[in-house]
């Protein structure tokens, strides 16, 4: 993924950071509403490519 040249990097704290902590601690994940949105959406779109070929 490409990201613009004005794009920094921010640091993490409080609850987010904590969240953050746990996840990689236990090899889990962090992901928002879209991101799970747009996740189903692809997998849909593959699905329906592989049955209809």
């Amino acid at each position: 993924m490409k990201y613009p040249l004005h794009t920094q990097s921010k640091p993490v704290s409080g609850l987010a950071a904590k969240k953050l902590l746990e996840a990689i601690d236990s090899g889990g994940a962090i992901v928002n509403d879209r991101m799970l949105a747009l996740a189903k959406r692809i997998t849909a779109r593959r699905r329906k490519a592989q049955k209809h070929g």
